[in-house]
């Protein structure tokens, strides 16, 4: 049996994160992204969402790409304090991307 995977539906995470930011928008989330992330402290999520029920901390990656370690260490420090923070991916799109920002609407 042959293992075929859903084609990236995004040219590059920029697309990507453009693409959950309108989905939260359009669910009327709030959203923060640091633009300008040399002059910040690294590994921060990408993404800040927040609704009227709750706030998602994501950091957005390609199909192949990979936490660094600073990353790694912002996601599992937020967990640990109670947070919903996570890594999100094309192929969470748009089902699972959908279901967990509804359910911070």
């Amino acid at each position: 049996m042959t293992h075929t995977t859903r084609p990236d539906p995004f040219a590059d995470e920029a697309e990507f994160q453009d693409a959950v930011t309108a989905m939260a928008q359009t669910l009327r989330c709030l959203t923060y992204h640091t633009h300008d992330s040399r002059r910040s402290n690294p590994g921060s999520p990408d993404l800040v969402i927040a609704g009227r029920r709750g706030v998602l901390y994501r950091e957005l990656k390609t199909a192949t790409g990979r936490l660094s370690r600073a990353q790694d260490e912002w996601l599992s420090t937020l967990v640990l304090a109670g947070a919903n923070a996570a890594v999100w991916r094309p192929e969470d799109w748009p089902v699972r991307i959908h279901r967990e920002i509804r359910a911070v609407s």
